[in-house]
């Protein structure tokens, strides 16, 4: 089912921080964190979103994302959703030289988000960005390399103890380069984990 039409009305605000989306906190399966909402794709002005990926408003976002999750047997009824650093920041992630300073710092109120999700303790956190990843993992821990990561050199999910969320990480990336349709070993791992 396409998820815009499960938004009756969105209204556009501006400068408002986007909210994490989910539909039901009680019955979440699994988290998906992105970056941060940053993005200058409307003629170089920055996209106003009511909700993390811009669900329910602009589709190409978070489409890519669900089709990884549904390709999981994942749908957007089972996930909460939000970015690691929930307000707009000064570039987008990928130009901004200290996101991942600044993410490290913002993790403690994205812990506090997760707690308000039921039993998300023991759920995976899907991470949409290379850079989320190395924001996420404790500071004398080894940054494998997204190739790596995909081709499973390392452990996937990461260890609840070998990152700052505490919970089992599973790198999703956006790019396409990483979409699971072209990555059948990776997924194959991942849905026997899930």
């Amino acid at each position: 089912m396409e998820y815009s039409a499960r938004i009756i009305c969105i209204q556009k605000q501006e400068n408002m921080t986007p909210q994490p989306f989910c539909f039901n906190k009680s019955r979440v399966r699994a988290i998906v964190l992105g970056a941060d909402p940053t993005n200058y794709s409307d003629g170089g002005n920055q996209v106003q979103l009511q909700y993390a990926f811009g669900i329910g408003l602009d589709p190409r976002y978070f489409n890519g994302i669900l089709e990884n999750l549904n390709l999981l047997g994942l749908h957007l009824e089972d996930l909460y959703i939000d970015n690691l650093l929930p307000d707009y920041q000064k570039a987008e992630t990928g130009k901004n030289k200290d996101f991942v300073k600044d993410a490290k710092l913002g993790i403690p109120d994205l812990l506090k988000r997760f707690a308000t999700v039921k039993g998300s303790k023991s759920m995976p956190v899907f991470l949409t960005s290379y850079e989320v990843y190395k924001a996420v993992l404790k500071g004398d821990d080894k940054i494998w390399t997204a190739g790596e990561l995909y081709n499973l050199e390392t452990d996937i999910p990461i260890p609840a103890s070998a990152n700052s969320l505490g919970r089992p990480l599973i790198p999703l990336f956006r790019h396409t380069k990483y979409n699971l349709n072209k990555q059948d070993q990776y997924r194959s791992h991942v849905l026997e984990y899930l």
